[in-house]
């Protein structure tokens, strides 16, 4: 749906959103679904807000909402699907993505989410079957080749693993992922000059790209460059927004003021 076919009330809640200020866009939402509860966009815009805030329960049940009012929106399906995966719901997630699959079932996405989930529960064998799957939907879809790099990744098969991470690249040269990818592999296997090629790639393409950081900070340290180690640990707690990665930043947070006691600065 275009921001010019929507109530101005709804489009100001978007821009605050886009602001990233979702507080400000959730107060807006509240009073606009007490004017229009028959709009499911308000619910799902309501659970954008909230999952912006951390309240992943309030945002899923505001997903739901809304799609007992628009229960055919693969885009919503999705979105419920990713909270609830990231609340760990593992079952309902699948559940999702499966309802995505029964609404348009050339909708390879929607496979590679499924073997998302697989992965979480540590199905490898499952997740790898998905991304396959999603595959011969779309040879070229890159979400697919990045997660299926990453369930080899997991199961210790490094050289299939560097293959799809490579055909990501080959797919979307300008992609930071796949790059991040590969070098972090690259750094489990040692190969530190490779592993940090690829993870400055990873930053070029997007500066704010957290978790190169995190890696290029870790090779830094096996390499006693303890100033560049800093550096790149500082960036990392800079750039990283996710709620879940709380106890990493805590644990990146003692090591910079350790390397700053020990560099005196």
């Amino acid at each position: 749906m275009s921001s010019d076919t929507l109530d101005p009330v709804l489009t100001t809640a978007i821009d605050q959103l886009e602001a990233d200020n979702p507080a400000a866009a959730l107060e807006i939402l509240t009073g606009y679904q007490t004017d229009h509860p028959d709009d499911p966009a308000g619910y799902f815009y309501q659970g954008d807000a909230l999952a912006e805030l951390g309240r992943l329960d309030e945002a899923i049940a505001a997903y739901r909402k809304g799609l007992t009012l628009a229960p055919d929106d693969p885009d919503a399906l999705t979105t419920l699907g990713d909270l609830q995966l990231e609340a760990g719901q593992h079952q309902d997630a699948l559940k999702s993505y499966q309802r995505v699959l029964e609404v348009d079932p050339q909708d390879s996405d929607a496979l590679v989410s499924i073997g998302l989930v697989y992965h979480a529960q540590d199905k490898a064998d499952e997740a790898i079957a998905a991304f396959q799957q999603a595959l011969e939907r779309d040879p070229d879809n890159l979400f697919a080749w990045n997660a299926l790099g990453d369930a080899w990744y997991g199961k210790g098969e490094h050289q299939q693993a560097i293959e799809a991470y490579q055909k990501g690249i080959e797919l979307e040269p300008e992609d930071p992922a796949a790059y991040h990818n590969l070098g972090e592999l690259l750094y489990d296997l040692e190969e530190l000059d490779e592993a940090e090629e690829q993870c400055l790639t990873a930053i070029r393409l997007d500066p704010a790209f957290s978790m190169s950081y995190l890696t290029l900070g870790s090779i830094c340290m096996d390499q006693d460059r303890m100033e560049e180690a800093l550096k790149y640990y500082q960036l990392y707690l800079k750039y990283e927004r996710s709620t879940q990665a709380a106890d990493m930043l805590a644990e990146v947070r003692a090591v910079v003021e350790g390397l700053k006691e020990e560099l005196g600065s």
